[in-house]
C-alpha cells in the first residue's frame, strides 16, 4: 500500500521559510496506526489526514511523529491551502471537525487562509523561578518584562513565557528537562516571545514541544492564538491585530497573523492566518499494520539479527544472550510489520514473564511481567514502538485472560522508555525497585480489561 503525502510550508514569509507539514487525502481506509506510521515516515512536526464528515465540510486529524494531537494550526493552514491549490475547494468559508472541536476556516481568493481557534481556556500562572530553571536562564530575563508566565489553550495548552528583548535567540533549553516539565503540567509545549516595538512585528517567538518529539518549531498556529489572547489580556494598548515572527533562529523565518474579537472585555473569537507554499510530494510505502504474535522456532535466526541501538545497550542484553537464557516461565513474542505472516518483517520482540508474581517487591499474584521490550535500531524513530505498545493491552488481555495487570520496570535513566509507556496508558506506581543490576527502576503497570 502506498500513499501520496503533499508537503507544504505554512506561514511563509515573502514566499520563504514557514513550518513544513504533510497533508494526506483519501484516508478513509487508513487505520490510526497507519496514520501514525505515515506521520513518522514523513518526520514533520505534524501531518494532517483529511476525512469526510457527515456534518462538516471536512474532518481533519493531526499526528506528530510519535502521537496524535487534538489540533494543529500550521497543518490546518497547509491542508486548506493544498485543497485550494489542487482545485478541490474554492475561496470561501468551510468547517472542519477536529478533536479540539468544530472550527471555521476562511480561504481568500489570493490563497490566504484564516483559521478560527477555540475560545481561550486560561490555566493559571506558573512559578517564574521553576520556569527559568527549566529553561536554564536567569529569572530576571522573565521578571524584568513585568509580565506573568501563563498557561493558555486555544486548542492545545501552552505556557506563554515573556522574555526581555534581545534574549530570545540565546535560550537553549534542555529537551529532557523541558519534556518532564510539560508532562507534569499537562502542557503541549512552551511558547516564548519578546515584544518588538522597534520592528513591523508585534513580537518575535520561539516554540518548544520536546514531549511530542518537536525540539523546536518554526511556526505554531495554536500557540500564536494563545499568545494573542495573552496580549489582549495583559497589553491591550497594543490593539487586537497582531503579526508574529517565528523560526528566525532556525533560519526558517515565518509570519503568523492573529486577531482577537472582544465584547465587554470578553474574548468572542480568536483567529490565526497566513500563507502557505506547496513544495512537493512524498510517496510513502505503508504496510497494512503491526502484528504481535508468539515467537516460533524459525524466528530465532531473524531475532538474532536484530540490532540494539547504542542508547539501549545499557538496558537490553544482546538478543542471542536473551534467547539462550530463556526459562520455562518466559513466553517470547515478536513484533511484525504486516498482517500476513508470509511477507511480514520482524521489527522487535518482548518477553511476557509468568514469574513476576514471585517478586513481591514489585509484583503480586495475578500480574504478568513485561521484559526485554525493544524495537530494532534500524526501525526506531518511525513510531513502531508506540504503535506496538498501544496494541499491548488488548493483546495480553486476549492471550492471558486471567491476568489483572501487566507490570514492568524501567531504569530511571531510560527516560524515553518511561515517557513512551506513560503515553500508551501505563501508570507509574511511584515506587522504585532498587534491585536492578543497572540501577533503580520505576515500577509501572497497565491495568487490563476485565
Amino acid at each position: 500500500m502506498e500513499r501520496d503525502v503533499y508537503l507544504v510550508d505554512s506561514f511563509t514569509f515573502n514566499g520563504k521559510g514557514g513550518n513544513p507539514a504533510g497533508v494526506v487525502f483519501d484516508t478513509e481506509e487508513l487505520t490510526e496506526l497507519q496514520m501514525q506510521q505515515i506521520a513518522a515516515q514523513v518526520g514533520y512536526s505534524e501531518t494532517a489526514f483529511v476525512l469526510p464528515d457527515p456534518e462538516c465540510d471536512f474532518h481533519v486529524r493531526f499526528f506528530t511523529p510519535t502521537s496524535e494531537v487534538d489540533y494543529c494550526g500550521h497543518a490546518t493552514l497547509a491542508t486548506f491551502s493544498e485543497l485550494f491549490g489542487q482545485g478541490k475547494i474554492e475561496a470561501g468559508q468551510y468547517s472542519q471537525r477536529t478533536k479540539a472541536g468544530i472550527l471555521t476556516v476562511v480561504v481568500s481568493a489570493d490563497s490566504h487562509v484564516e483559521m478560527e481557534q477555540q475560545l481561550p481556556v486560561f490555566g493559571g500562572e506558573l512559578d517564574v523561578l521553576e520556569v527559568a530553571e527549566t529553561l536554564g536562564i536567569p529569572a530576571e530575563v522573565i521578571t524584568n518584562t513585568g509580565l506573568p508566565v501563563e498557561v493558555i489553550s486555544t486548542g492545545l495548552a501552552d505556557a506563554i513565557i515573556p522574555v526581555m528583548p534581545g534574549t530570545l535567540d540565546d535560550i537553549v533549553p534542555d529537551n529532557e528537562a523541558l519534556a518532564d516539565f510539560c508532562r507534569e503540567r499537562q502542557l503541549v509545549g512552551v511558547h516564548l516571545f519578546e515584544l518588538s516595538s522597534w520592528s513591523e512585528f508585534t513580537a518575535r517567538c520561539r516554540n518548544f514541544a520536546p514531549l511530542f518529539g518537536i525540539p523546536e518549531e518554526s511556526a505554531t498556529g495554536s500557540a500564536s492564538g494563545a499568545l494573542a489572547c495573552y496580549l489582549a489580556q495583559h497589553r491591550p494598548f497594543l490593539g487586537y491585530q497582531y503579526e508574529f515572527e517565528q523560526g528566525r533562529k532556525m533560519k526558517r523565518t515565518s509570519l503568523i497573523s492573529a486577531s482577537i474579537q472582544q465584547k465587554a472585555g470578553t474574548i468572542q473569537a480568536v483567529k490565526v492566518g497566513g500563507y502557505a507554499k506547496h513544495k512537493g510530494t512524498q510517496r510513502v510505502s505503508l504496510a497494512s499494520g503491526l502484528t504481535l504474535r508468539k515467537m516460533e522456532e524459525n524466528d530465532r535466526r531473524l531475532l538474532c539479527e536484530l540490532a540494539v541501538s547504542e542508547h539501549q545497550s545499557d538496558f537490553v542484553l544482546p538478543v542471542a544472550d536473551t534467547l539462550e537464557n530463556k526459562t520455562s516461565n518466559e513466553d517470547f513474542h515478536v513484533i511484525c510489520l504486516g498482517d500476513n505472516e508470509a511477507d511480514s518483517t520482524i521489527l522487535g520482540f518482548f518477553i511476557l514473564d509468568n514469574s513476576f508474581a514471585n517478586h513481591p517487591e514489585f509484583s503480586q499474584f495475578g500480574e504478568l511481567g513485561l521484559r526485554a521490550y525493544f524495537i530494532d535500531a534500524r526501525y526506531q524513530g518511525k513510531g513502531f514502538g508506540r504503535q506496538s505498545c498501544q496494541l499491548m493491552g488488548d493483546y495480553v488481555a486476549t492471550h492471558y485472560p486471567s491476568v489483572s495487570n501487566l507490570v514492568l520496570t524501567v531504569n530511571q535513566r531510560n527516560t524515553p522508555a518511561r515517557a513512551l509507556y506513560l503515553s500508551c496508558g501505563f501508570l507509574d506506581s511511584e515506587s522504585l525497585y532498587l534491585g536492578g543490576p543497572a540501577g533503580p527502576q520505576h515500577i509501572m503497570y497497565l491495568p487490563l480489561a476485565a
